[in-house]
């Protein structure tokens, strides 16, 4: 067989043996190297199982599953169990679910409509889909794209609670149902499209309902034969599978070993998605292509160049890389640089990380959701055995001689999700100041503080990271990114002015909770005792909470008593609030401490109604 490429073999043989020579040498070669390779792969992947196995026990998981990609020779491995009650080991066979990692490959689907011009990444979605309830301030100049979507730049909001946490909807509801057009806020453009990165998983659902518009399918369908077959995944799904249908799928569970079983999505397409880990190194071994399947062009190569690259955003103008592509985010952790998308789903956690230019990468899924886990340190193991080059710290070509410009305080412009916005201004605006040696340090609330070095006058350098990983932007105002997230810079009045208000009004809270219980056992004048009026309805929300504690989480979006009671109860106080102010106002004996109290408390109400925190309501 080794002189099938040869022919002149059979011509001449003294120059066949010169050519054969070091043909068979090179052969001979590369056996004893693939010999010599087996024992370091299989000690490479002992490594992990050990990691791996001690990493569970520690952070109290159930099991795992997992795929490591390297050029010729991938592996896969699984510990711990996918059952706990019938003790059932996790093994390579076995399916998870793995939350948003699933829009990656949602991602490719849509990229081969692109690469049979049956779709254009400049495609207006909204023209696609009229039918919605658009609410887009920019649509004369920048409608939504597919592009948009792909890359999260659309500036449609993440996600509304009811659509979340809810078990009404059945695994076939249609997609539209999850933007109703009695809701115009639902489909609101935030920020200008292409412009700036905004997570939306209702951006990831309008794909699903591209998917249909242009192939006349349930996107599912389509994407089963279309995407999933032909890459050979066949063990993987879009549709709903739970697990009393199919015993193949691991078990999700939460702290303490809860179990959690699948329930359906109306967001399905951003998040829902079964798999296996043999399937996903059949789909990491393709998008570390050039887009060729089986000889033929499946998806450009152009398109498979941008999978993780910004290109369109402010940041990605100014000069930062970070960010996200048509499929993933670029991810600087560990003293590397790779192309990633983490993924939450009730009961899993999973993680997908490419690294094209060694040709790389690893997946894992873990059948457990526990918040005080530390996911990261699975990353940081498959990470080290992947032995990969760290391209090597950013350092400063630029010394700044005042940063003035560049500190103060910094909010989110926009927030992800709409409905928090007051709570994410509050608590997750940040402080920039300036350091020793020209550096930024960014403090917040929430995280460490963060030390930024100058690499150029736009773009700083996290301390822990290698490449760039902040850029500022000047003009009408000032900003900066991270590439995942934009702030804008803010006068410090009105932040200051809102905490004088909580304030004030937790202390209002405290006064009429004290003064309250004082009235009820005290004899008072009859005018003082109108405090009691919202310290009984202060009292009365222990009445939802407690009824949220007897229905399952996943019920919090849906209109349920609890959610009513809890309603009804947040609306009702700045009613009873002013009705006790004016009371206590007008009668002579009471309490000058009762008044404020009321006040400072309906100060605060006044607030969070302004803001669309009262009344307290989750459901659609």
């Amino acid at each position: 067989m080794f002189c099938a490429g040869f022919p002149s073999v059979t011509r001449n043989q003294n120059s066949s043996r010169m050519s054969l020579f070091p043909m068979l040498k090179h052969r001979v070669t590369a056996f004893i190297l693939f010999l010599l390779s087996v024992p370091i792969a299989f000690a490479e992947d002992t490594l992990v199982e050990n990691g791996v196995a001690e990493l569970l026990a520690g952070q109290d998981l159930a099991g795992i599953a997992w795929s490591v990609y390297r050029p010729g020779s991938p592996s896969s491995g699984a510990a711990g169990l996918a059952e706990i009650v019938r003790p059932t080991s996790m093994g390579t066979g076995t399916k998870v679910q793995v939350g948003s990692v699933g829009k990656t490959v949602l991602a490719l689907g849509v990229l081969r409509l692109v690469s049979e011009d049956k779709l254009l990444l400049e495609t207006s979605v909204e023209g696609l889909l009229p039918e919605l309830n658009w609410q887009n301030p920019w649509a004369g100049e920048a409608p939504v794209t597919v592009r948009h979507l792909l890359e999260h730049t659309s500036g449609l909001d993440n996600v509304r609670i009811w659509q979340l946490f809810n078990l009404s909807f059945v695994p076939d509801v249609p997609l539209s149902e999850a933007f109703p057009s009695s809701d115009p806020s639902l489909l609101y453009v935030r920020s200008r499209p292409g412009s700036q990165y905004s997570y939306s998983n209702m951006g990831y659902t309008l794909l699903g309902m591209v998917i249909e518009a242009v192939t006349g399918q349930h996107f599912e369908d389509y994407l089963q034969r279309e995407l999933l077959l032909p890459l050979g995944m066949q063990d993987s799904s879009f549709h709903f599978i739970a697990q009393s249908e199919d015993p193949a799928l691991a078990m999700g569970y939460v702290e303490g070993g809860v179990p959690l079983e699948s329930v359906p999505m109306i967001l399905r397409p951003a998040g829902q998605f079964t798999t296996t880990v043999g399937d996903m190194s059949r789909l990491m071994a393709f998008m570390l292509g050039d887009g060729e399947l089986s000889g033929r062009p499946f998806i450009l190569p152009a398109l498979m160049k941008n999978l993780g690259t910004p290109t369109t955003t402010d940041a990605a103008r100014h000069g930062l890389d970070n960010g996200h592509g048509l499929a993933l985010a670029s991810r600087d952790r560990h003293g590397v640089v790779g192309h990633c998308h983490p993924g939450t789903t009730f009961g899993f956690r999973a993680q997908l990380c490419l690294f094209p230019e060694e040709n790389k990468g690893f997946f894992y899924a873990i059948n457990t959701d526990n918040e005080r886990a530390d996911y990261e340190k699975f990353n940081e193991l498959f990470i080290e055995q992947l032995n990969l080059r760290s391209p090597g710290k950013a350092t400063a070509k630029w010394q700044p001689a005042d940063l003035a410009d560049y500190t103060g305080l910094y909010v989110l412009s926009p927030n992800s999700m709409a409905q928090f916005s007051w709570l994410d201004y509050m608590f997750g605006s940040v402080w920039i100041s300036a350091e020793q040696g020209g550096n930024l340090l960014l403090e917040s609330l929430q995280k460490p503080a963060k030390l930024l070095e100058p690499v150029s006058e736009a773009l700083f350098r996290d301390s822990t990271r290698v490449l760039p990983s902040h850029v500022f932007m000047f003009g009408d105002s000032t900003r900066f990114s991270d590439g995942l997230k934009t702030y804008r810079k803010q006068s410090i009045l009105p932040m200051l002015s809102s905490w004088l208000v909580l304030l004030a009004g937790l202390v209002g809270l405290l006064m009429i909770l004290l003064r309250g219980t004082w009235l009820l056992f005290s004899r008072e004048a009859i005018g003082s005792r109108a405090l009691l009026l919202p310290y009984f309805n202060l009292l009365a929300f222990a009445l939802p909470v407690y009824l949220f504690t007897q229905q399952s989480f996943l019920k919090f979006g849906e209109m349920t008593p609890a959610a009513l009671t809890m309603a009804g109860l947040s609306g009702l106080l700045p009613v009873l609030l002013i009705a006790a102010a004016f009371m206590l106002f007008r009668h002579s004996r009471a309490s000058k401490i009762d008044f404020w109290g009321c006040f400072s408390l309906l100060m605060l109400c006044v607030l969070l109604f302004s803001q669309g925190v009262l009344p307290i309501k989750f459901w659609h």
